[in-house]
């Protein structure tokens, strides 16, 4: 069996594979040349590139585009369709992949509240005492999103003892997410959380509906002393605006480990204010590229075998 990863990042992800399928090819290629290997393989791992129609259609001896994680934005799955290409991914929930998120989370809440960066600048200049931060301990915090990661970082703020204020697309499908948050709400609800809390983490996938989901009039109710933690995809958020509400003080700061182009762009004008930014590492630990190896493993030894695929979304 002949393997695509569709980009060069994300080394570890593919070690892991490897190790699972000693007995298959695993080819990996930048972004940029996949067009002239997608014709050889059998199996498609798409990462963060984009499988569109034409590559789809190229890959001739393609059966299977395997996700070595969730988001599955990039792929064009009508065309996969058309193919009888199939298309599957690993759920969050199944890989400690969802925990990962979750813990990384905490982290860029923490240094945003806590103002990291200056505590650097402060040690270098041998000042003590200084800055004073944050608590999370008693603060609102709004959730979009309640899938698997957003229950994971539920669970886990819960316990620092936040006030949490959360949205689900269908609300009343899990009448258990009740009992986890102090408030839940569907999309109608985003202006009023919007305006009560002191951060607001992105949890949910980038479809049509979510892309821009928080632009110009989103952070014009926003608290100034309010976070945004963004762990979804970049354009979940419009670019512009967040510059526009950085630039006249409208939020306190921003923890991204997503991005609208990935790889960062280290000259970004974003980075003139109050901004953390990790490359896509939120999800990247020993547990979660582990445990979603075997589970793609598994998945194509399923293949080979002739068997039903897990987690087939296409």
């Amino acid at each position: 069996m002949k393997i695509l990863f569709c980009d060069a990042a994300f080394e570890d992800a593919r070690k892991n594979l490897e190790r699972y399928l000693p007995e298959d090819t695993i080819l990996y290629c930048p972004k940029e040349q996949i067009y002239s290997l997608i014709d050889q393989v059998d199996v498609a791992i798409p990462l963060m590139s984009r499988l569109d129609r034409d590559l789809i259609y190229k890959g001739g001896r393609l059966r299977l585009i395997q996700q070595f994680g969730v988001g599955l934005e990039g792929v064009d799955l009508a065309a996969a369709r058309e193919r009888g290409i199939s298309v599957a991914n690993v759920p969050s929930d199944k890989t400690g992949n969802a925990a990962s998120v979750a813990e990384w989370v905490i982290f860029l809440m923490l240094a945003l509240a806590r103002d990291f960066p200056s505590q650097l600048k402060n040690i270098a200049e041998r000042k003590l005492g200084v800055p004073t931060g944050k608590t999370l301990f008693g603060k609102k915090v709004g959730i979009v999103g309640m899938g698997n990661l957003g229950k994971a970082i539920t669970f886990r703020l819960k316990a620092l003892g936040m006030q949490i204020l959360a949205l689900k697309r269908h609300p009343g499908e899990c009448e258990k997410l009740y009992e986890l948050v102090d408030f839940l709400g569907g999309p109608d609800d985003l202006d009023k959380l919007l305006q009560e809390v002191d951060f607001l983490i992105l949890a949910v996938p980038l479809t049509a509906e979510t892309k821009n989901l928080i632009g110009k009039c989103e952070f014009s109710l926003m608290k100034p002393n309010a976070y945004l933690i963004n762990v979804s995809r970049g354009p979940v958020v419009d670019y512009l605006a967040l510059l526009e509400a950085l630039e006249n003080r409208q939020i306190a700061g921003v923890g991204l480990d997503v991005f609208w182009s990935e790889p960062i762009d280290p000259n970004d004008p974003l980075f003139r204010y109050n901004v953390i930014v990790s490359p896509h590492i939120a999800g990247v630990t020993d547990l979660s590229l582990d445990s979603i190896a075997k589970e793609v493993a598994e998945n194509i030894d399923r293949l080979r075998l002739g068997k039903p695929l897990n987690y087939v979304v296409s």
